[in-house]
């Protein structure tokens, strides 16, 4: 059944990340009149910024662009395609001067980096399915020179200078990829909706006002439910045929049947605050691209990196991702700000991002902050953006699964969001590989519980001690 919504009826949104905020956007460009939008952080005062309290995913200084995705082609096809928009959002920044004019995509490659001598199989996909000029193996010869031609500094090709140092040095560079300026980027598509559609969006933020008490649902003859609204913290009620959620981590806890295809894990990270002059000049964000190393390779590998952001270089590592199953909920997103809040991260995780460090980073001494970053996991790293099966009538809808890498998607998910919603797909095998009841790979093991290793209950967790990564830096 296909559900029909007048271009003013109300649609409800769950989550004001990505997911949320791209869906709104395409509702909004397509006419819609009445779109309200939910979440428990006021991002119009603290502006996504994780340091004042705004913990989500998409509350970041930066995230990782690439369009590079070994087979994985309608993923590279939907990264280029967002690229364009991020482009055209450039522009309009520019021109608007929208926070100073700067970009929230810088276009300054993005390296995967392996200890392998010959490309694994993820590199050598990608570089059969990308141009010559998109996809640079990085122990070519002239690769500096065609990075160069490319546009970007002749550094992406080897940014720990590996090569000079005498160390292995073999991945492929991503030419179209780079950095995206993830707060900024958010607020920038929160400032389009208000100022390009101000009196067909309403946000709902803030703690008890935006905040989720519980879906309004009622049950039908036939034992299954149909959502009628959503209820907030401050008591009040909103009604409508179509409720979206997209709360990345937290789709469990307001959606528990996602439980059988999501779970919330959470992501090391490292931030080391950068102050000598000529590291600030060899890590500039203008210039040094985002990376990757072994970022495929389980327990022993999965590192990534950025350059200078706001004087803070940030290293995350993600080859074994946490846990925190409590009763009820598979997993539950802890963060610095939750009710049961936790700081620290797993030592594992920390000892090796602190060995990339001293091998590779000689600047940094010390890390300054570690926090936990959340995830939603789906089983085989595919999203998860499908009307609920037991749900009636089409009345609830989940966008989540995004594993990692909704960001990149920004400019083009809300559009296929809302064609799938419509069942108006331009793409049906996205539908399907995205859709709740097909079966999935299982390359991810969720709903572990008490039992799950990585669950944080088990994690030694680092002390101020471990922050130490050598006595002293090299500047």
């Amino acid at each position: 059944m296909t559900l029909h919504l007048e271009k003013n009826e109300p649609i409800l949104i769950v989550g004001a990340g990505v997911c949320g905020l791209s869906t709104a956007y395409a509702f909004l460009r397509r006419g819609y009149r009445n779109v309200h939008l939910f979440d428990k952080r006021d991002y119009h005062a603290k502006g996504y910024d994780y340091f004042q309290g705004c913990d989500s995913p998409s509350s970041d200084m930066n995230k990782i662009f690439r369009a590079a995705y070994g087979e994985q082609v309608h993923y590279q096809k939907m990264s280029l395609e967002s690229r364009d928009v991020f482009l055209k959002w450039n522009a309009r920044i520019k021109d608007t001067n929208f926070e100073g004019g700067d970009p929230i995509y810088l276009n300054t490659g993005n390296i995967h980096l392996t200890d392998l001598h010959e490309l694994p199989p993820f590199e050598k996909q990608t570089m059969e399915n990308m141009s010559s000029s998109q996809a640079i193996c990085v122990s070519d010869q002239d690769a500096a020179a065609r990075a160069k031609a490319a546009g970007l500094n002749e550094s992406a090709v080897d940014p720990f200078e590996m090569k000079g140092r005498g160390k292995h040095h073999q991945g492929v560079l991503d030419t179209t990829g780079g950095m995206i300026i993830a707060e900024k980027c958010c607020r920038w598509v929160l400032h389009m909706c208000d100022l390009d559609y101000r009196s067909s969006v309403t946000t709902h933020f803030g703690a008890y006002s935006g905040e989720i008490e519980s879906l309004i649902e009622k049950r039908t003859a036939s034992g299954k439910k149909v959502c009628l609204g959503l209820k907030t913290k401050d008591g009040k009620s909103y009604y409508s045929k179509l409720v979206v959620t997209a709360c990345g981590p937290w789709t469990v806890e307001v959606v528990p049947e996602a439980a059988e295809k999501l779970e919330a894990t959470g992501g090391t990270v490292a931030l080391m605050k950068i102050t000598s002059a000529k590291a600030l000049e060899k890590y500039d964000e203008k210039k040094f691209p985002t990376w990757t190393y072994k970022v495929r390779d389980g327990a022993m590998g999965g590192l990534y990196g950025f350059p200078v952001r706001n004087g803070y270089l940030k290293i995350g590592y993600r080859g074994l991702k946490w846990t925190n199953p409590q009763a009820g909920i598979n997993s539950k997103v802890r963060t610095a700000y939750s009710e049961n809040p936790e700081k620290k991260v797993p030592l594992f995780g920390l000892k090796l991002i602190k060995q990339f460090i001293r091998e590779h980073v000689p600047e940094v001494s010390k890390i300054d902050r570690t926090r936990l970053c959340w995830y939603s996991d789906s089983e085989d790293n595919d999203f998860l953006i499908s009307y609920s099966p037991y749900h009636e009538q089409n009345s609830l809808f989940v966008v989540a699964g995004d594993s990692g890498h909704a960001f990149m998607m920004f400019g083009v998910i809300g559009d296929i969001v809302v064609d799938i919603i419509q069942k108006n797909s331009k793409d049906v095998m996205l539908e399907q590989l995205f859709s709740w009841e097909r079966e999935r790979n299982k390359l991810n093991s969720i709903n572990k519980g008490q039992y799950d290793p990585r669950a944080l209950q088990y994690q030694q967790m680092s002390t101020t001690a471990d922050l130490v990564v050598r006595e002293t830096a090299k500047l």
